[in-house]
């Protein structure tokens, strides 16, 4: 059996793995021929491109394994969240005010200064490179409110990857009472809201994509995963046992093929990629500088979500013009280390911000 213990001191890593998932996948994802992803809905195209790109040449598969997988780093984001919450306050009383007061500061400032300067970059670049419209303040203003993904077609507007922050602090709203549910009615409230989850969305996300709406775009589409999380967390002494590995894997492969068994390919993936990357791990155990640089990537992985997806347009563009393999690979890793810097800079604006702000400083320490 695999152990899925994670500690304080391991969450970087689990992290660091998934941002670098999520960072090369936003990167590849748009580089022609494109695969698509199965992210949001499911398209039976889309595995089939994915398997023609493999079959075609060895060339592709680095671009075609991060366009069609790499997107699942942001379940390990969403099962680090429900985990790290549950280990936090699992023994105490939650108070709704000053827990969404702390979750809120920690997270909503640092997304209003990376909005300040992606609307600063988009200012530079309607001035000086461009005359094309470049910032869209309609959509802008719905994220900043956090409603976006409330709103028909404004999900992944003007980021795609900013469909995340409504996303996560929306669930922050709901922790506390999906916590005291699990303290009063145990295991069984978590798979009864998971089913619900799955029922909702199959019935109606259908329909909702009608009209620009998508549940996955909000929380009710990951409570699964969120459940997953808040179980794990309870238990000091975790396993995955083999049979529930292996059956998550052939139901992961199924839902690359059937929509009804894709409802459940996040969940999956997410004990998938718990297995892995724990045994992954062991083996680097004495690789200090690999340890490292998966660790580092943790530390700054939210702020390098943040400003990934507006960042890698000349990388991509350079990519798509000259179209050669090697040269699109070169130009993903060029990428990630602008893109890292950036979210280094990014982080230290942040702290000062947050140390020379005294009310800001006192509602994150709260």
């Amino acid at each position: 059996m695999l152990q899925t213990d994670i500690t304080r001191e391991s969450t970087n890593l689990y992290k660091g793995v998934g941002i670098l998932l999520i960072v090369l996948h936003n990167y590849f994802h748009n580089i022609p021929p494109i695969i698509g992803q199965n992210e949001f809905v499911f398209h039976l195209a889309v595995t089939d491109r994915f398997v023609d790109a493999i079959l075609d040449s060895p060339t592709n598969w680095l671009r075609a394994i991060f366009s069609y997988l790499g997107h699942y780093g942001v379940q390990l984001f969403i099962f680090l969240s429900a985990f790290g919450l549950t280990k936090g306050y699992l023994d105490k009383t939650v108070r709704y005010t000053t827990f969404l007061k702390k979750r809120f500061s920690k997270i909503y400032l640092s997304f209003a200064i990376c909005v300040a300067v992606y609307v600063a970059l988009g200012i530079l670049k309607t001035i000086y490179l461009t005359d094309e419209k470049v910032l869209y303040w309609d959509s802008l203003a719905w994220k900043l409110l956090l409603v976006s993904n409330l709103v028909p077609g404004q999900a992944m507007k003007p980021v795609g990857p900013w469909w995340f922050i409504p996303f996560i602090l929306q669930f922050y709203l709901l922790f506390p009472f999906l916590l005291q549910t699990y303290r009063r009615f145990g295991v069984f409230s978590l798979f009864a809201i998971s089913i619900a989850s799955l029922t909702v969305e199959f019935l109606l996300n259908p329909y909702l994509i009608g009209y620009g709406i998508n549940i996955n775009y909000n929380a009710i589409g990951h409570l699964p995963v969120f459940c997953l999380g808040i179980y794990f967390a309870s238990r000091p002494q975790l396993h995955i046992p083999s049979s529930i590995l292996f059956t998550s894997a052939a139901i992961f492969l199924l839902g690359c093929l059937y929509p009804a068994a894709w409802l459940l390919a996040d969940l999956c993936m997410t004990i998938i990629m718990l297995s892995v990357f724990r045994w992954f791990f062991r083996k680097l155990s004495e690789t200090g500088v690999a340890i490292y640089i998966i660790g580092f990537y943790g530390a700054i992985s939210f702020h390098l979500f943040m400003v990934n997806g507006f960042l890698r347009s000349p990388f991509h563009d350079i990519a798509v013009q000259y179209n050669l393999w090697w040269l699109t690979i070169l130009c993903g890793f060029a990428n990630l280390l602008f893109s890292s810097i950036f979210a280094i800079v990014l982080r230290y604006m942040d702290n000062m911000l947050r140390y020379y702000l005294p009310i800001v400083r006192r509602s994150w320490q709260t």
